[in-house]
């Protein structure tokens, strides 16, 4: 199933002032923009064939202009990773008193800069991210068995926008975690197009992260 047909987006967790938030639909449309975004779903009853399914999808990807390095990312010129965002700035934050903290710097013997590299952090779980749905057509109820840090938070925000079902037709039931690291507390795609898909098909749906999906 391609994107033509799955309602709604992934939204955005946490919100600052004046933040640009672009439209993230939750398969690929028109373009890709990071390596293992989903661009089709397969349901299938077992996962040998799913993965033989998978095999017949041909992807014609066309390569556009990039920028690794997020110093360079931000320079005038540099290609956008969404047009809703101008420089690739999500968001400017400030915090603290700017004029005392200038003036504490221009008071100072001395002053100290320091630019610092971070390496990239991947929260890797003890067990990969794994999620079951399973839709009453009848009640119009949706229950979702899944290896959530924040069940709530999930209920809530496959409501408001992925699913738009109303809040209180959603149960999330997490039995077990698996680990998390915080890698398991926002709302992914994975969980709303299985339900989806539940839906459409009337009968449950289990999906289950590879370890190299959780990597990617």
């Amino acid at each position: 199933m391609a994107q033509s047909g799955i309602p709604g987006q992934v939204p955005v967790g946490w919100l600052l002032p004046d933040m640009k938030i672009p439209t993230r639909p939750l398969l690929a449309k028109d373009r890709v923009r990071y390596v293992g975004e989903a661009v089709a779903v397969v349901v299938a009853e077992d996962r040998y064939t799913a993965h033989d399914a998978l095999e017949l999808i041909d992807v014609e990807y066309e390569p556009l202009s990039a920028v690794a390095n997020p110093a360079k990312a931000v320079e005038e010129g540099a290609p956008l990773v969404h047009d809703e965002a101008p420089n690739n700035i999500a968001f400017e934050w400030e915090i603290g008193d700017k004029e005392a903290t200038d003036q504490a710097f221009a008071n100072a013997a001395h002053t100290v800069s320091l630019n610092l590299v971070n390496n990239r952090l991947i929260p890797n779980a003890v067990e990969p991210r794994a999620a079951l749905a399973d839709y009453d057509p009848i009640s119009g109820h949706l229950t979702l068995w899944m290896t959530t840090q924040n069940p709530h938070i999930h209920r809530l925000l496959m409501s408001l926008a992925s699913l738009g079902l109303p809040e209180h037709k959603i149960r999330v039931i997490a039995p077990e975690v698996g680990g998390g690291f915080g890698s398991k507390i926002h709302h992914y795609p994975d969980e709303a197009i299985i339900s989806w898909c539940a839906m459409q098909l009337g009968r449950p749906v289990k999906w289950q992260a590879t370890r190299l999906e959780t990597l990617s």
